[in-house]
């Protein structure tokens, strides 16, 4: 009866992960939801085929999805973020600074590229952060300790002082034949004093090298974040990579999908009246582009790649729009001849 139940539990999160992953922003929230909960319920050795036959994506890619969830599901400002992108990117926040990074941006009206750059600033800011709190903290023993190293070394040098004024006295009242008892008793003061001063600079030194010790700790530590920051921008650039290829096929379904209906429904025909609106728009908006050599020049690569597959696509469009001209074209000249 469990396994049945298991079975009938998992088959629901399936369903669920094949209609979150269709979606969009919220979507990947969700569908992460659904991968934390199903993994556990998941035979051993079947995740990443469950993941495939399901979400249809990669293990790393379902990973991104899960710490999104885990990062962001709680968060009511996530909904409003229409990009995955923008997700991906915000997983780059230092831990503890979500909300307070929703408080002084307005993630929703930012492009991608602003937000990545707004993240790199907070992870700038926090790394400084930890920086100045490591060097404050090792400025703060080291100073302790020389104080106290100071303060020792002062008394010790007074008592051996004192200790070596003792000794010539008792050395002369000797010669004298002769040792009062509170000579006696000042020499046995003075050396319990020094032997507990020797023993309070051992303790001081132990100290000194518990703080080394700390410090070496805090090193591997910071080595250690350094190490999970290379992994999660690794991580984040091959989501960005899928995440573009998933747009690229879904321009293609678009235009397939276009052509579908023109095929469908030849009656229904563009006008020459809105086709002329829609190339003024286009002009209207992009006019300055062929002259944006200078800004092409000094963009990121990433995002030269963005403008180039939406290059393509347009002219892939204009090609076939010119074709269907030609066929016309060649066809009239046909029935005049």
């Amino acid at each position: 009866m469990e396994n049945e139940n298991g079975l009938s539990v998992l088959g629901g999160l399936a369903q669920e992960a094949q209609y979150w992953a269709k979606s969009v922003a919220n979507g990947m929230i969700q569908l992460g939801r659904v991968l934390t909960e199903a993994k556990p319920l998941v035979k051993h050795g079947e995740w990443e085929q469950w993941i495939l036959d399901n979400a249809g994506c990669s293990v790393r890619y379902a990973q991104a999805f899960m710490q999104a969830y885990a990062r962001f599901g709680n968060n009511e400002a996530i909904a409003r973020i229409g990009e995955r992108g923008k997700i991906f990117k915000l997983l780059s926040l230092p831990e503890g600074t979500e909300d307070k990074f929703f408080e002084e941006h307005d993630v929703e009206s930012m492009t991608a590229r602003e937000v990545a750059e707004a993240v790199r600033k907070v992870r700038a800011e926090k790394d400084e952060e930890m920086r100045e709190m490591r060097r404050k903290l090792t400025e703060d023993k080291d100073e302790a300790l020389r104080d106290q190293y100071n303060k020792m070394g002062q008394e010790i040098n007074a008592a051996n002082m004192a200790l070596e004024r003792a000794q010539a006295r008792a050395k002369r009242l000797e010669e004298g034949r002769e040792i009062p008892e509170h000579v006696n008793e000042e020499l046995a003061a003075r050396q319990a004093k020094i032997k507990e001063q020797k023993a309070e600079l051992e303790r001081v030194t132990e100290i000194g090298r518990g703080a080394i010790e700390d410090a070496n700790k805090l090193r591997a530590e910071n080595a250690k974040l350094k190490a999970e920051i290379a992994e999660q921008g690794e991580q984040m650039e091959d989501a960005q990579r899928q995440y573009d290829k998933m747009r690229g096929e879904l321009l293609s379904l678009r235009s397939e999908a276009a052509r579908g209906d023109a095929e469908r429904n030849p009656a229904n025909e563009l006008t020459v009246d809105v086709f002329a609106g829609a190339v003024r728009q286009f002009i209207g908006t992009c006019a300055r582009m062929p002259h944006m050599g200078r800004a092409f020049g000094t963009m990121e690569y990433a995002q030269r790649c963005e403008y180039e597959e939406l290059l393509q696509t347009m002219e892939g469009w204009v090609q076939g729009a010119r074709k269907a001209m030609n066929v016309a074209l060649y066809e009239g000249g046909e029935d005049h001849g």
